[in-house]
Parts: structure tokens; sequence; C-alpha cells
């Protein structure tokens, strides 16, 4: 859809979203960002996956990549909102190593409910596995990754190589997760982003098993690729408290775990800073993508 035909979303209010006034600006300056990174690249954009307007991705490369690892990204939006098109921005930091980056869509809350975001990701990671050689990319050299509800995706594409296979993509194609600012798990009582006053249950899921399927730690059973877990400092409550469990959780079944907890930065915050080449996060995803 690109920058100038985004399909409209319902605002963000104190209804529907935690912090409205930052999920706003944030919105807003990823956009400009990753529009200023589009112009720069000139990403291939748009390319579909399935029937529906958000089953669609972007890829981002330098002209003359070819068989580089790849980043394969989410966004976040707590499942109702969010686009491919916010991702753009990281690619610049990424991409002259040189590697592959690919940003998702997938179907969203309430038009849609899980297990629709799940089907997407796998949808999307075998398109990719399929096609990104012509773009220059290593399908056996696949990272994924995402920032909130995008991090819940990767990692449960980490997590479930039973789903993979189902799908007709080899399960050991996941060669690390880098989830940020990520819940890794969900229960049908949990409250609903913002003050409406719904749960999960009626807000996402359209069973009462999908709180199981949509948690990543519930579907941690034995040595799973890598993990790079990053939030930040002032994150929300939920991020926090999942990963301090999720990381003891992957390590006791031998999974490497690297987490950092970045100082002074929030839900949003952590995001942006995934675009900066001198922060951190940029540093440990860059040498991840050449390693691992």
């Amino acid at each position: 859809m690109a920058f100038d035909t985004l399909r409209p979303q319902a605002p963000r209010t104190p209804e529907n979203t935690r912090v409205p006034e930052s999920a706003i600006a944030y919105g807003e300056t990823a956009l400009a960002m990753s529009r200023a990174a589009a112009e720069s690249l000139s990403p291939a954009m748009d390319l579909t996956f399935g029937p529906h307007p958000d089953q669609q991705l972007d890829v981002y490369r330098l002209a003359d990549t070819a068989a580089a690892p790849v980043a394969m990204f989410f966004h976040g939006g707590a499942w109702a909102h969010g686009y491919k098109e916010w991702n753009g921005f990281m690619a610049p930091a990424l991409v002259d190593l040189p590697a592959v980056f690919v940003s998702v869509g997938y179907r969203l809350v309430p038009e849609h409910k899980w297990p629709a975001p799940m089907d997407d990701a796998l949808a999307a990671l075998r398109w990719v596995y399929d096609n990104i050689a012509a773009y220059g990319g290593d399908p056996h050299r696949i990272h994924v990754a995402g920032w909130s509800a995008g991090g819940t995706l990767a990692s449960l594409l980490a997590l479930r190589p039973g789903l993979l296979s189902a799908s007709g993509i080899p399960p050991d194609v996941v060669r690390s997760c880098l989830a940020t600012s990520t819940s890794f798990q969900f229960r049908n009582t949990d409250p609903a982003p913002g003050n409406r006053g719904i749960t999960y249950r009626e807000f996402l899921f359209a069973t009462d098993g999908d709180e199981i399927a949509a948690s990543p730690i519930d579907h941690i059973t034995g040595r799973c690729p890598p993990f790079f877990i990053a939030y930040g400092e002032n994150d929300f409550a939920h991020v926090r408290d999942t990963a301090a469990r999720m990381v003891p959780a992957l390590t006791a079944h031998g999974t490497p775990v690297e987490r950092h907890i970045y100082p002074g930065l929030d839900h949003y915050a952590m995001n942006l800073a995934q675009g900066d080449p001198a922060h951190d996060w940029v540093k440990t995803a860059r040498d991840w993508l050449v390693s691992r």
C-alpha cells in the first residue's frame, strides 16, 4: 500500500491504547523515517503473500546483494493497529552488512481474530523461503524479528517448528529470533489494551484455547533457535514481567539467550532506537545476522 495509500485504522485513544499520545507520536515518526528510508533504498513494496490487503511485505536491500542473511520483521500495534510501513526505518542500519530486510504486514483485530495473525506470519515466512533468493537473500539464513505484538509472532515462528512443517517450510529454517518489547504470555482474563474493560478473550481470541496457542512461553519444549530479547527500562509491565519468565524458561531447555534492558527507554522509544546505527540493539542485531 506504500505510504500514501495506507488503509485507515481506528484512532489511537484511551479506549484502545495504553498510552495514546505516545502511540500516535511513534506512528507518525516511524512513518516519516521509513518514508525517507524507502526513498534512499527503493525497496520492492507491496509484494503479496495472500489476497487480503494486509497480507503484503516490503523487501529492502542494496542492489548488489547476493546470498545475504535475511531479517524478517513484524510490526507492533497491539494486534489492532500498525503497518508494515512502520518498519522501513530500520533497514538502512542493516542492509549494508549486506543483509536483506523484510517488513511484514498481517491481518488485524477486530476484522480478524486469532489465528489470523499467526496464519499470516507462516504464509509470509513461506513466501520469504520460496522467493527471497530472487532479492539477494539466503533462504537458509532467515532471522525472524518483531516489536511488541510482532515479537510475539516472531517468537512463535521460532518455537513451533511443527507449524512450519505443516506450512511446507523446513522446520529448521529460522536461524534466530530477535524479540523486542514483546509479550510472551497471554491469558483469556488479561485486560485488553486501553480502558474498554474487555479481556483478551473478547479482544483477540476466537476460542478459549487460543490463549495457549498465542503464548510463546507455552511452546518451549526443547532447544530452540537463539533468542535476543530486548526491551526498555520503562517498557510496559507485561513486557518486563513475561520476559523475566521467558529468559530462564528458554535457558532451562538449552536455548542460547541474550537479554538487553535499555536504560531510559519506554515501549515506543525502544522501537525507534532500532533504526539508530550507533545504538547497541543495532550493533547486536548486525552481529547476530552475520554470526548465527
